[in-house]
């Protein structure tokens, strides 16, 4: 009865210096700040509605995905998006999108308004293949983006398809350097979005 007292006090003593010894979970966002700003309907000369992105699979989960071979891709226990992957992106895409198309009313995506002018509308949909950070310390953001334009007689329909890839090498170590790569990436694909939909404008 001893040896199986000693023995039991000993797992408890092991599992709670396990427990005492756990990474911390560390919680990360892009660090993008939001600007006083205003825009009025009447001063833009169209609007697009930025509908949420999407994620392939694994890559929509809060842990943060890292490449670990050509057909793997592990989600981090402990270092993890403050919010739902699809949700930042989203929100980042409007508002870098808002500001450099100065003369468009950029929103993130609403349900039809039945005003006749507001029924004419620019839709632009992403889907992300990679969003991930490697073990050769880089990180990378690729997928595709469509445009689609809305007009109350001629319905719905494609104006382009762009497929795009990034990948840079981040500057440092660890998940804080990662995530501010990532968030650079996509600031610059929307800037570039920004100028080819302006161009495809009917």
């Amino acid at each position: 009865m001893k040896a199986l007292f000693l023995l039991l006090t000993s797992v408890l003593f092991i599992s709670g210096c396990s427990s005492a010894i756990q990474t911390a979970t560390q919680y990360y966002q892009f660090e993008q700040p939001i600007n006083d700003s205003s825009r009025n309907v009447q001063d833009t000369q169209a609007q697009l509605r930025v509908q949420t992105v999407t994620l392939r699979g694994a890559l929509n989960n809060r842990g943060i995905a890292m490449k670990v071979d050509s057909n793997q891709i592990h989600a981090a226990n402990y270092h993890l998006w403050g919010e739902s992957p699809d949700v930042m992106l989203s929100a980042s895409a409007q508002q870098t999108l808002f500001n450099t198309m100065t003369n468009w009313m950029v929103i993130k995506g609403l349900p039809v308004i039945t005003d006749q002018q507001q029924q004419r509308f620019y839709e632009l949909e992403y889907e992300l293949h990679h969003f991930n950070g490697d073990l050769q310390g880089n990180a990378d953001i690729s997928g595709l983006w469509r445009l689609y334009y809305t007009h109350p007689e001629s319905g719905r329909r494609l104006i382009s398809i762009h497929n795009f890839s990034s990948v840079l090498p981040i500057d440092d170590d660890g998940y804080d350097s990662l995530v501010a790569t990532l968030e650079k990436m996509w600031q610059q694909i929307n800037i570039l979005a920004a100028k080819e939909i302006e161009k495809a404008r009917i």
